[in-house]
């Protein structure tokens, strides 16, 4: 079992009490303790490998108030189920990236906006760029954009653009190119830090990916004494 987010000290000796060995070696498992951010940044981290998200954050869409002790008994008697998230992929630079919510694109400076193409848009759009989800991601950038969220597939929100543009949505085997044609953009994806430069006459093609997030069902879990009332 392996821990993260900035507050999983706390919690260690919890953790410890239901029988779970703590080690970032190999882990089995990683308890994500924190917020959203915190779920995303152990994805990214330690891909592939199941998580348990507990809330230790106000902003936790994905964390539902479960109580740490109920989480934990149910994880260490099996009583939790794994289900698959996809993913987001893509190549820049000679690397695949990965994203289990969204990718971003947008004008690298605020005062000027990008033209830009998608190849299921052919007209010329001008803008703030757009956004690449998931449906585990559709609840957050997305839909604030929008005002919709989607279950399978993927979808493309168009972020400010001058001609207003309704989302486009996308099959399981569907590509999308997006075509930079004037103007520098950023590419960011989930929580990372890291933001990458996208040049003018940028091609990047985005598609579903065969890998997948694995994390543990928390909506079995609905008896009125599990849950945690935060003010």
């Amino acid at each position: 079992m392996l821990l993260t987010g900035k507050n999983s000290k706390d919690i260690e000796d919890l953790v410890k009490s239901f029988g779970f060995e703590i080690t970032a070696l190999n882990p089995d498992a990683v308890i994500s303790y924190g917020g959203d951010g915190t779920l995303l940044s152990s994805e990214r981290t330690y891909p592939g490998i199941p998580k348990l998200p507990i809330r230790n954050s106000l902003v936790c869409k994905k964390c539902p108030d479960h109580k740490e002790e109920v989480l934990l008994k149910n994880l260490a008697e099996g009583r939790l189920k794994i289900k698959q998230y996809s993913k987001l992929e893509t190549t820049i630079f000679y690397q695949k990236l990965l994203a289990l919510n969204d990718f971003v694109i947008r004008n690298a400076t605020p005062i000027h906006t990008i033209r830009f193409k998608t190849n299921q848009e052919e007209k010329l759009l001008i803008g703030d760029g757009i956004v690449l989800s998931t449906p585990f991601g559709s609840t957050g950038y997305f839909k604030s954009i929008t005002g919709k969220t989607f279950k399978s597939g993927f979808g493309i929100a168009f972020n400010n653009t001058t001609e207003k543009t309704a989302p486009s949505f996308f099959k399981d085997n569907d590509k999308v190119t997006f075509k930079l044609i004037r103007g520098t953009a950023t590419l960011s994806f989930d929580n990372n830090p890291d933001l990458l430069k996208v040049d003018e006459g940028s091609q990047i093609t985005f598609k579903l990916s065969e890998e997948k997030a694995k994390i543990f069902e928390l909506e079995s879990l609905r008896c009125p004494k599990c849950i945690v009332t935060r003010g």
